[in-house]
């Protein structure tokens, strides 16, 4: 397994302790723990950072998100979000930054688990399409199905399908997780952005995105969740 560098912004203690733990136990290096957005600017300038967990609500002149658009403006560094507040005005903000992913407060081990392992995953994924600027790279998923990472776009028969921004983000997720469930929790955290939605959100979205791709196989989990599988 390849070990990531992490950079944790968190200005109390406990969570930036759980965190760390949390990040050793998986394997990765903690390269530094700070309190500011001003001493992670100095860690991003002299260290190499991988993955950033970025306390939203920072005390001092900046705030996280404030952070990570410096951040982006000199080096292209995935952000992990943590959180009190899931408001649709702190996620659109968030949105403008370089985000991938989100920790909501209280979170546990196996969400930062997720959360870190997704991040590395699809960060991984952007790197291989940007290998040649001038080719787009797509996924071969059976005869008659490819799928382009960087733009999303599900083509059948040479012909992209239609998808709404919902059905797209599903669909971007179980691809990503090809033949691994990925649960309705997750998908609900990451589709809906931890937005208070009914039950039947993800059941009815589901429905609608097999019935576009009928030759794709999307099974039920029971109690657990969905997994796109390659034929």
């Amino acid at each position: 397994m390849n070990k990531y560098n992490i950079l944790i912004v968190e200005d109390e203690f406990i969570n930036a302790q759980f965190i760390e733990k949390a990040i050793l136990k998986l394997g990765h290096n903690v390269i530094d723990s700070v309190e500011t957005g001003q001493e992670a600017l100095e860690v991003i300038n002299e260290e190499t950072i991988h993955v950033v967990f970025m306390d939203i609500n920072l005390e001092g002149s900046m705030d996280g998100i404030t952070c990570a658009k410096h951040i982006n403006q000199r080096k292209s560094i995935p952000i992990i979000y943590t959180t009190a507040f899931s408001d649709s005005q702190t996620i659109d903000e968030a949105t403008d930054t370089n985000l991938f992913g989100y920790l909501i407060k209280p979170y546990d081990y196996k969400d930062i688990e997720a959360v870190l392992n997704l991040t590395i995953k699809q960060n991984y994924l952007k790197k291989q399409v940007s290998l040649n600027e001038n080719t787009q790279l797509f996924t071969q998923i059976n005869d008659n199905y490819q799928y382009y990472v960087e733009t999303k776009t599900l083509i059948k028969n040479g012909k992209p399908i239609e998808l709404t921004k919902k059905e797209s983000a599903i669909f971007y997720y179980l691809f990503i997780n090809l033949n691994q469930t990925v649960t309705a929790e997750y998908l609900n955290q990451y589709v809906w952005n931890n937005k208070s939605v009914s039950p039947s959100a993800l059941r009815d979205t589901i429905l609608r995105l097999r019935k576009k791709i009928p030759d794709l196989a999307i099974r039920s989990i029971s109690g657990l969740g969905y997994a796109l599988n390659k034929s």
